[in-house]
């Protein structure tokens, strides 16, 4: 199968600090992946890197076939939808849902003079799609979380990537919302069309279609492989440094049960 993407020692520092520590991977077409970990322990720095949107510090990153460089990020990054309400919260304030959604088509925040009417149509499509029909005008810091990450989604699909990251896509999305996304994703999946790389901290996100997963932890690769045998209770017992029980249900989802007792009534309601 082909590589898509393939990092080699890749390396993020800020100031001394490693954000990703010689991260080797590699991503086959066909295969989607499920990312995996605790807070800060490099997930978005990973996706960010991939998308083109955050330069490594040392290694080598190839993503279909190419590594960015100043004459080809803006082309590579339009094949790569991003979707990450906690980076693109701090780049976009005032602009419309609509801006948000077309400035996808060119790998950048803003939009180029050269808009199609086929591309607002599109665009338009998508936002109605995601129930976002009623908002193109609407100031994007004006939005809910929620909406935010419905108009951020739209913006990932507008080029129509060959490659879709996503990072916890599912955060502020209400029930309908965050169904309709999850189906939208396995859809994509499954067309064969698009390479899924998937972040999230809930189980239940977690799908069948993600065959490949990989646990980050202090920025460095804890384990990868096949989910089932990467997705196990000993592993994420370790990697959260809590005892976790992980079952598999019927339809494929994944279980995660943790003891998690707090003492916080003591401390706040103790008898003085």
């Amino acid at each position: 199968m082909q590589t898509i993407v393939s990092a080699n020692d890749l390396c993020c520092k800020s100031g001394k600090r490693y954000l990703l520590n010689k991260i080797n991977w590699e991503v086959k077409k066909g295969d989607h992946w499920l990312i995996f970990g605790v807070n800060g322990s490099g997930k978005t720095t990973l996706l960010s890197t991939i998308a083109g949107f955050k330069s490594a510090t040392s290694g080598q990153l190839t993503v279909l076939g190419k590594q960015y460089d100043a004459e080809n990020i803006f082309s590579l990054r339009q094949k790569v939808g991003w979707v990450s309400s906690s980076f693109f919260d701090k780049y976009y304030k005032s602009e419309s849902a609509l801006h948000v959604v077309l400035s996808g088509l060119f790998g950048t925040f803003n939009i180029e003079y050269d808009i199609k009417d086929q591309d607002v149509r599109q665009a338009k499509a998508l936002m109605r799609e995601l129930r976002m029909g009623e908002k193109i005008h609407q100031p994007f810091n004006l939005m809910s979380k929620g909406e935010r990450q419905n108009i951020l989604i739209a913006r990932a699909l507008i080029t129509r990537p060959e490659i879709l990251v996503l990072d916890e896509p599912g955060t502020g999305l209400d029930i309908y919302a965050r169904e309709h996304m999850m189906n939208t994703v396995r859809m994509l999946a499954e067309s064969g069309h698009v390479t899924i790389i998937y972040v999230t901290h809930y189980p239940e996100e977690i799908q069948s279609f993600m065959n490949k997963a990989m646990l980050l932890r202090n920025g460095r690769i804890f384990a990868q492989g096949d989910t089932n045998d990467v997705i196990t209770s000993q592993n994420i017992s370790v990697l959260m440094n809590e005892t976790v029980d992980v079952k598999k249900n019927g339809n494929g989802t994944i279980r995660m049960t943790v003891q998690a007792s707090s003492d916080i009534c003591k401390l706040c309601y103790r008898e003085q």
